[in-house]
């Protein structure tokens, strides 16, 4: 791997991790403070450098395809970020090509029969919930299923691979470790599914594809956690293998206070709010 690559990986890896703890933050101070911050010239600066770095550290097209796709996933995102900000119709269309040709990687990953079964009998019970529970009118909608389905499943990857790290604390197994890095990309391929569907579904609904709710702004701190992860392990590969597995738990836990905390509390009130 060559120097400049490297540089520019491990600087993308940093500025992740900064917004991550920004976004953390804006969660706490208010939907306000976030939107203000990421539309202000020093958060547009932030998501544009992100970009260009990634841009310049993965021009290895065929090596994203078929070895890394996660982070073609990674980097499509990124980029309808930047459009979203730009307002570039040609980012916004680079963006959803490049993502779509990595999440078609998700599909030439070998599934085992455990996962098969949990991914259906999610589905399944998701399903049930949307047809025969008495929901308010705003989640009745077709973008539920798939939306929640999404989520929920990337939740259940994380766990798994949070899990297997755990395991590696103690065990410094290279194949327990291929296999944690193996579920935090499927994860993060559903994480990436399901906060796009809901930035639809809140297009439709309430006319605005991000608003910067606290659920939204910890989603997307996780989101950009792992990405990082991604980047950190593509580039040091098991290196550092105790402090991959601490990441990941790390982003485990930022799931579960994002859970416990915004959804379930009365700390945080937004549209995810369940405390009543």
């Amino acid at each position: 791997m060559n120097r400049l690559k490297q540089l520019c990986l491990f600087a993308g890896t940093v500025l992740l991790m900064f917004l991550a703890m920004l976004c953390v933050v804006g969660s706490i101070m208010g939907a306000e403070w976030s939107k203000w911050f990421f539309t202000s010239l020093a958060g547009r600066g932030l998501w544009i450098c992100i970009a260009l770095l990634i841009v310049a550290g993965l021009v290895q097209f065929e090596e994203i395809f078929k070895a890394k796709w996660p982070l073609a996933v990674y980097l499509g995102s990124l980029l309808v970020l930047m459009a979203g900000v730009t307002k570039c119709n040609c980012t916004l269309f680079a963006g959803f090509t490049i993502g779509v040709i990595g999440l078609f990687g998700l599909f030439r990953t070998k599934w085992n029969r455990t996962e098969i079964i949990i991914s259906a009998l999610l589905l399944s019970v998701t399903v049930f919930i949307f047809s025969f529970f008495s929901l308010p009118p705003q989640l009745k909608s077709v973008f539920f299923v798939p939306h929640v389905f999404a989520c929920f499943l990337s939740y259940i990857y994380f766990t798994a691979a949070a899990f297997f790290a755990a395991r590696l604390l103690f065990n410094e197994n290279p194949e327990l470790d291929e296999t944690a890095h193996r579920l935090v990309c499927l994860g993060f391929a559903f994480l990436t599914a399901g906060i796009a569907v809901g930035s639809v579904w809140a297009a439709f609904a309430w006319n605005d594809w991000w608003s910067w709710d606290p659920k939204e702004t910890f989603s997307l701190a996780v989101w950009l956690i792992f990405a990082a992860f991604l980047h950190f392990r593509y580039l040091y590969k098991q290196r550092f293998l105790r402090f991959n597995n601490i990441w990941i738990i790390a982003g485990f836990i930022l799931i579960v206070l994002g859970v416990v905390l915004v959804n379930y509390s009365k700390i945080f009130a937004g549209l995810h709010s369940h405390s009543g």
